[in-house]
């Protein structure tokens, strides 16, 4: 590139400076979750000043660090012009095509597309949601995160302690004496290296001894009851598990938040599992059991095989299959769901054959889709469950059979269908295509598309019947929510924040006050709230939003936190709307053009880093496609 093109390049890019400003890689929302802030309204202002301290803490680690350090201590750099080079850690690559920018604090790799800051690399390179990736820079360079702490922060440290305790007791009962629970372990093929790996424990039959070890280690008898780990009955305390096999419950983050417990005896008036009660730091449907052992292999195999209990997972885990994690027998939630596209794009269904199983399944399907996951699912030969066909056919075996055996999630759906149904009855015949074409109008054209042509085939029925049927059906599978699916940026602080971007935001919040299918259009436009409190309002309308209902304004402060409140009451009092849809069309105007700008300072700053590399390591197909699309928005 000649000297008088990279001059007008730089020109370019102070004139678009405030544009590159933004260019920071679009993370997921669950990615910005921070773990145990209780969805109450005392607790919002603590979550508002929670972002708003690890958004500090980004700035600080973004103005202090060098991208080209914290890379290259992963991946071997070498100087090329401007930039540094090295062939790319996130794909195979035998030429290096993998550009690190010192001076703009961006990388980019011209043979995979991942791009972004040194938190962004951090996040990919370690497997790290936004929070960890910011706590491990700050700790490793001196970078202090503001702490935002309540009397529910304490609390939750108090229990996190209580369950940390009470796990290396059950740990120590059954791996140190010969106990009922090592021998049952023993005997379902679980080895000792397993038991430990997983922390498996046991709580001898008795009634104090875990009650009187926590007591002696300076447990309270709230936080006992609190947790589940003990009962009480006429005003006395004792251990709620006991001639139990114990299953520790760990977070992502390797905390201790809850116990699953198996009877070992037939006693039929006993229930075979028993759980910790749900608290502050435990809610089963924001967990999956295993996810703080498998996450890495999720990552490599870009895949989660689900299956339903603890022995599940245990056992495919040590046969080799180490991408599991099991549900525990609860139905599956969404955010189970968001949990696991973290670190997979598909997922396996692998639960059990009986009804209980099936309708899991189903119910599954339709939250992983509405999470926008690649759902399948695995029957497991002669009805057993993965425990029992791993352990006697070994990983091989059923490696081969998630290879030959798994269906596509609607073909399970429409085959579970079928069998509710005799084709050979015209009457029954029709209630089946109905309900088939409700199955097929939650799908997107294209695959809609696919399936019509397959099932009109399979089932003798004529194409454009069925296509019209499905067209007209309604859905009952659940819809994802704005929350679910919309992508945010590191929120900038006030400094940062042009009026105008307030402002658009603010017009959008009284639009849609006003008329509630605007928010329906702005699913696609996350970027246009900006600002802490403008974002807890956005997250109140996607958890009341209902098609064809207005908003409720009581309804909405009683969501948020105070001062979202106060912005909310000032934006309705101030903001005077003229006609509505004129002034909605103009904000989506606006927003396409920063988009268009944004992208505009992206391509600038990817050409500019091209042009200090080999020639062999470019795909100039890829330099096209950017000087045409570049040249398109610059009309």
């Amino acid at each position: 590139m000649n000297k008088k093109r990279l001059h007008y390049l730089e020109q370019t890019l102070i004139t678009l400076q405030s544009a590159y400003n933004d260019l920071t890689v679009i993370r997921d929302e669950e990615e910005h979750d921070f773990e145990n802030i209780p969805d109450n309204k005392s607790n919002s202002e603590l979550a508002e000043q929670t972002v708003k301290n690890y958004q500090k803490a980004t700035e600080d680690i973004k103005s202090t660090v060098s991208i080209a350090e914290v890379i290259g201590s992963c991946v071997s750099l070498k100087r090329s012009g401007a930039n540094f080079m090295a062939c790319c850690p996130f794909h195979k690559e035998k030429t290096p095509s993998f550009s690190v920018n010192e001076s703009k604090g961006f990388f980019h790799c011209f043979g995979c597309g991942e791009s972004g800051d040194v938190i962004k690399f951090v996040e990919k390179y370690y497997n790290l949601d936004y929070p960890a990736a910011v706590e491990k820079l700050a700790a490793q360079y001196g970078i202090t995160i503001e702490e935002t702490r309540s009397r529910e922060d304490s609390k939750n440290d108090e229990y996190y302690e209580a369950n940390r305790i009470a796990a290396r007791w059950f740990f120590e009962k059954l791996s140190t004496t010969a106990n009922p629970g090592y021998t049952y372990m023993s005997k379902r093929g679980i080895t000792p290296k397993t038991m430990q790996y997983f922390g498996i424990g046991y709580n001898p039959e008795g009634w104090t001894g875990l009650t009187d070890h926590l007591k002696a280690n300076g447990v309270s008898r709230e936080t006992m009851l609190a947790l589940g780990l003990c009962a009480e009955s006429n005003g006395r305390i004792y251990d709620k598990f006991h001639g139990r096999v114990i299953f520790p419950i760990i977070n992502v983050r390797g905390k201790v938040i809850g116990f699953g417990a198996r009877i070992l005896t037939a006693d039929k008036d006993k229930p075979k599992y028993m759980n910790s009660n749900e608290s502050s730091i435990y809610q089963k449907k924001l967990n999956l059991y295993g996810i703080n052992r498998s996450k890495d292999a999720i990552v490599r195999e870009d895949c989660a095989i689900v299956v339903e209990g603890y022995m599940d997972c245990i056992s495919l885990f040590q046969s080799g299959v180490q991408n599991v994690v099991a549900s525990c027998g609860t139905a599956f939630t969404p955010e189970q769901a968001k949990l696991l596209r973290r670190y997979a794009k598909k997922v396996i269904l692998c639960l059990d054959s009986d009804p209980a199983g099936i309708n899991a399944a189903i119910r599954g399907i339709d939250i992983l889709r509405a999470a926008q996951l690649e759902v399948r699912v695995l029957n497991v030969d002669d009805g057993k469950d993965p425990d029992e066909y791993v352990q006697k056919n070994g990983k091989d075996a059923f490696l081969k059979l998630l290879e030959e055996n798994t269906v596509a999630d609607i073909d399970y759906k429409v085959s579970v269908l079928k069998k509710s149904f005799d084709l050979k009855d015209h009457t029954q015949g029709i209630k089946f295509f109905k309900a088939l074409a409700q199955i097929l109008h939650g799908l997107d054209p294209v695959e809609a598309d696919i399936y019509i042509q397959k099932y009109s085939k399979e089932y003798l029925i004529s194409e454009g019947a069925l296509r019209r049927e499905a067209e007209q059906s309604t859905s009952d599978a659940p819809q994802d929510t704005y929350v679910g699916r919309q992508q945010s940026e590191q929120e900038k602080t006030k400094s940062e924040l042009s009026a105008a971007d307030v402002n658009l935001e603010r017009m959008l919040i009284r639009l849609i006050m006003l008329k509630s299918s605007y928010y329906e259009e702005l699913r696609d436009y996350p970027e246009a709230f900006v600002t802490a409190k403008g974002k807890v309002i956005a997250a109140a309308f996607g958890a009341l939003y209902v098609p064809g209902e207005e908003f409720d304004r009581k309804k909405i402060e009683s969501e948020i936190s105070e001062e979202a409140a106060e912005l909310l009451s000032r934006i309705l009092e101030n903001i005077q709307i003229g006609e509505a849809d004129k002034a909605f069309d103009d904000c989506i105007s606006k927003l396409e053009a920063k988009r268009k700008d944004k992208r505009r300072a992206e391509i600038y700053t990817i050409l500019e880093m091209s042009d200090s590399m080999p020639e062999d390591a470019v795909d100039q197909t890829l330099i096209k496609q950017l000087l045409t699309e570049l040249k398109t928005l610059q009309k």
